[in-house]
C-alpha cells in the first residue's frame, strides 16, 4: 500500500531538482560575478539568483552617449541656422525682386503686396515646421530613443546630399558657408551612425553578453 503512493510521493521533490537544475546550468561557474550574463544570453546574475534579461535589451557603449550628443548638437544648430538665415536673407524686398526677375503674375483678385504676404507667410512657416521637426528629432537622439535612431538615420542622409550640392555650386557668402559647414558634419554624423549600427546596434548598443 505504501509503495504504491512513493512516487506521487516523489513528484514534487522532483520538479523541484528540475527546476533548480536548468537554472544552475545558466553559468559554467558556480559563483558567477555580479552583472554576469548567462552562456545562452537570457539571464543575469544579480548577485543572489540569476534575473531574465528583457527580451531586445541593449547595453550602452564608449560610442552610444557621444553619438546621441553629437546628433542632438548638430540637428539644434540647424534649426537655428534655418531659421535665422530666413529672417534674414528673406523679406518683403527679396520676395518682391524674385518675383519681378522670374516673371510671376500675380493672380487675378489679388494685389501684388497680398501675394507678398502670402509668399513670406508661407516660406516661414514651412522654414519654422521644418525647425520643429529638427529640434524633435535633436531632444529624441538625446534621449537615446531606439526607434528614432532609424528616422534620423535617413534625415542625415538627405541633409547630407546638401554638401555634395554646397561643394558643386560653392559661393563666398557667410550665410552659405555656415550652411556648408552644417552639411559636412551632416556627413560626418552619417557615415558615425552607419558605422556605429553595423559595429554594435542603433545608437550603438550592444547586446548584452
Amino acid at each position: 500500500m505504501l509503495v504504491a503512493f512513493q512516487p506521487a510521493l516523489r513528484l514534487p521533490f522532483v520538479a523541484t531538482i528540475a527546476e533548480g537544475y536548468a537554472i544552475a546550468t545558466l553559468s559554467e561557474s558556480p559563483s558567477a560575478t555580479l552583472g554576469q550574463v548567462s552562456a545562452d544570453g537570457q539571464f543575469r546574475w544579480d548577485g543572489a539568483e540569476w534575473v531574465p534579461i528583457p527580451r531586445g535589451s541593449r547595453e550602452p557603449t564608449s560610442w552610444t552617449r557621444p553619438l546621441e550628443l553629437a546628433t542632438a548638437a548638430v540637428l539644434a544648430a540647424q534649426a537655428v541656422y534655418s531659421v535665422a538665415s530666413t529672417l534674414l536673407t528673406v523679406n518683403r524686398a527679396s520676395v518682391l525682386q524674385g518675383l519681378h526677375q522670374a516673371g510671376s503674375q500675380i493672380p487675378e483678385g489679388m494685389t501684388e503686396d497680398q501675394f507678398v504676404t502670402l509668399g513670406l507667410v508661407s516660406v516661414y512657416v514651412i522654414v519654422s515646421l521644418i525647425a520643429v521637426g529638427e529640434l524633435c528629432g535633436a531632444a529624441a537622439a538625446f534621449f537615446g530613443w531606439r526607434w528614432a535612431f532609424w528616422v534620423l538615420l535617413v534625415v542625415m542622409g538627405f541633409f547630407s546630399l546638401g554638401a555634395v550640392i554646397g561643394i558643386v555650386t560653392i559661393t563666398r557668402s557667410v550665410e552659405a558657408a555656415v550652411g556648408e559647414v552644417l552639411s559636412l558634419l551632416n556627413i560626418a554624423i552619417f557615415v558615425w551612425m552607419i558605422v556605429a549600427v553595423v559595429k554594435f546596434g542603433p545608437w550603438a548598443m550592444k547586446r548584452p553578453d
